[in-house]
């Protein structure tokens, strides 16, 4: 591996324009001196591809290192010959946008751009998530990377600190039933001696993780794909960790890689429909795949009351829609149904009425 391994950050975008932009901005002020930025378009129905296009002839100062791609010539590893300047430019001028027809999830998103970078010519040592709603220090990418090589791991991630706050979102330090005992049971660990810069953890932030290639593809021979599909958003960055840990691969926290978190706008916040379905179902899914018995029974106890209050709160505050969505979640997670929700779509509009209340 070169002196500094070659990263590619993947971003994606859905309908999120703005946040793509100031994100993109943040990723051009890295010290890292060797990355590639992918922006994936996940089937905006909005005006995002103009949008990112116009940045792009704007903002960059060599217009042949910007490569803009179908999702069919990424995952047939791009085309070397209208990539070869991308080569030669310098990291914060490299630029590919990969345009996919249909929303495939954060998952599917993501996972093409994975299958692009492992493919193409030269392959990624490392592929850093990166949400589209996140800011990034300039040595985020630098601390993930060195903590990588110094202690093997197989996935880092960075501390996620909410956006205009001092307050730590995710900080790794947490037992494996934290993750799903979340509703009900309040704590962290603090950071073990003599590596305060860095400690093990049991799963990252998909806000900012980043990710070896040796993990990507041994998760991908075990699995036959990357991210989990079947959850489509919301819990993948956990299944991930904890197949990688299974496989040998251990996962890192990075305290001083830094990235603030706009807390998931594109998908209408915290408490929107979307939110309240993947959130709850995909829960259930993960517990009754990871969890050793005993665990899995108490979780399964605590959780109805906990859905039933939720969906009851949703209702009482007159988002029944999210009432909703929370009951359907739950029963779709009990009957193993995973993939996109039946009635995603019909959450798009509301997820937009929430942009523009946030943009109002």
């Amino acid at each position: 591996m070169t002196e500094s391994p070659f990263v590619v950050i993947s971003i994606l975008n859905w309908n999120g324009w703005r946040d793509t932009l100031e994100c993109l901005e943040s990723v051009r002020r890295l010290d890292y001196p060797n990355y590639l930025t992918v922006v994936v378009d996940n089937g905006s129905r909005n005006d995002s591809v103009e949008r990112i296009r116009a940045w792009a002839k704007e903002s960059l100062p060599d217009q042949a290192a910007f490569v803009d791609c179908t999702r069919e010539t990424a995952l047939g590893g791009g085309n070397p010959s209208s990539e070869a300047p991308l080569d030669a430019a310098e990291s914060p001028n490299r630029l590919v946008l990969i345009r996919n027809e249909e929303n495939l999830g954060f998952t599917g998103g993501n996972n093409v751009v994975i299958h692009y970078s492992l493919h193409r010519s030269p392959t990624a040592d490392y592929v850093f998530l990166l949400n589209n709603d996140a800011i990034v220090e300039s040595d985020c990418l630098t601390c993930l990377v060195s903590v990588a090589r110094s202690t093997d791991a197989g996935v880092v991630g960075a501390a996620v600190i909410e956006e205009g706050t001092k307050r730590v979102i995710f900080r790794g330090r947490a037992p494996l039933v934290r993750h799903f005992f979340s509703p009900f049971l309040k704590w962290h660990l603090p950071p073990p001696e003599p590596n305060p810069g860095y400690w093990n953890a049991f799963t990252a932030a998909g806000t900012a993780m980043l990710i070896s290639r040796r993990t990507l593809e041994a998760v991908n021979a075990y699995s036959a794909q990357y991210l989990d599909d079947r959850l489509f958003m919301y819990g993948e960055e956990h299944a991930f960790c904890f197949e990688a840990s299974k496989l040998g691969h251990e996962t890192f926290l990075a305290s001083e890689a830094v990235a603030y978190h706009k807390r998931g706008r594109s998908s209408g916040g915290r408490g929107g429909p979307i939110q309240c379905y993947y959130g709850n179902r995909n829960r259930v899914l993960l517990a009754n795949r990871e969890l050793p018995l005993v665990s899995k029974v108490l979780f399964h106890i605590a959780n109805m009351p906990f859905v039933f209050a939720q969906s009851i709160t949703h209702a009482v505050r007159h988002r029944r829609a999210s009432a909703r969505a929370v009951l359907q979640g739950v029963l779709d997670g009990y009957r193993g149904v995973g993939g996109k929700w039946k009635y995603h779509d019909q959450a798009v509009s509301w997820a937009y009425d929430q942009i523009a209340r946030l943009g109002s």
